[in-house]
């Protein structure tokens, strides 16, 4: 097994750099134990992108960690407003836009997707913007590091 250290590492990479998938994901993840990552949305095929270094992580007892941007409707935020439950509200809206595979390399991905949630191996949290009284509100564009305050809930 090669370590994270065994490589010469870049501070950034960008797409400009080549193929991300070969140049970064797969040789971090195969000697990876752990991958936390912040994204403004989520779609399962990514994980197809970089299942050979999924397999090292999962090789490695690693453990994959993500927070996921989220934006709720208005109607989703006046019902939590008057009381509704955050969770119950996030659910449905959740189960309202399902991850709907297009190919059959999709449906791998969520198949893996749901074997690592499944084998405790990848924990999923969603972000939802906020105001600055942690209240959610029906906000256009994704989540990213820097932007409005958010309620986080495991999913």
């Amino acid at each position: 097994m090669s370590l994270l250290c065994d490589r010469d590492w870049k501070l950034k990479y960008t797409p400009d750099d080549g193929d991300l998938v070969h140049l970064l994901y797969v040789p971090a993840l195969e000697c990876a134990v752990r991958y936390d990552r912040l994204t403004g949305y989520f779609q399962a095929k990514a994980l197809t992108l970089a299942a050979r270094g999924l397999e090292g992580l999962v090789r490695n007892s690693g453990r994959m960690r993500l927070l996921v941007g989220c934006t709720l409707n208005q109607p989703e935020v006046d019902a939590i407003a008057k009381g509704a439950e955050w969770r119950e509200q996030l659910k449905a809206h959740l189960l309202a836009n399902p991850l709907k595979p297009g190919s059959q390399r999709e449906v791998e991905a969520l198949e893996l997707l749901a074997w690592m949630v499944a084998n405790q191996i990848l924990e999923v949290k969603v972000a939802v913007p906020c105001d600055e009284r942690r209240r959610p509100i029906s906000a256009q564009g994704i989540f990213h590091e820097g932007g409005y305050p958010l309620y986080s809930g495991s999913h």
